[in-house]
């Protein structure tokens, strides 16, 4: 009877340059995309930001005419509309744009719109869809 002999072949533990690339290739793949979804991320977070103090200003608005009926909104000063910011807000909402710019709540309109200098700024292009704008 012939004994039966098994080769074993001599392998290092390493892993092979094409291993490493493609796990490395993978790694900058994954780290491009995470990377893409926290720019989005970001950008939508300062959005409803900006909506959630544009709707402190408008509740404001409403409060201080509920209780002078006649007043016209675009004689209504900074100080006056500040009292009736609702809880936890002191003074006149400051947002930041997407680019890092300041923008400003024009308060002597109903609904109130940001402004950047003496445009309006609002990047999503619509009126009414709740990000940059108190919505409708």
């Amino acid at each position: 009877m012939k004994a039966i002999t098994t080769q074993k072949t001599n392998r290092n533990g390493g892993f092979t340059l094409i291993e490493i690339s493609l796990v490395i290739g993978l790694l900058l793949g994954l780290t491009t995309f995470a990377g893409m979804n926290v720019a989005a991320v970001r950008d939508w977070q300062r959005g409803k930001d900006a909506s959630v103090s544009l709707q402190a200003v408008f509740a404001a608005q409403r409060a201080y005419l509920s209780d002078h009926p006649t007043a016209d909104i675009a004689e209504v000063s900074t100080e006056q509309l500040q009292v009736y910011l609702p809880q936890g807000w002191s003074t006149m909402p400051v947002v930041t744009s997407l680019d890092g710019d300041t923008l400003i709540a024009d308060h002597t309109i109903m609904p109130p719109r940001l402004m950047l200098g003496s445009s309006v700024y609002d990047p999503s292009l619509k009126g009414s869809d709740g990000l940059w704008d108190a919505g409708q």
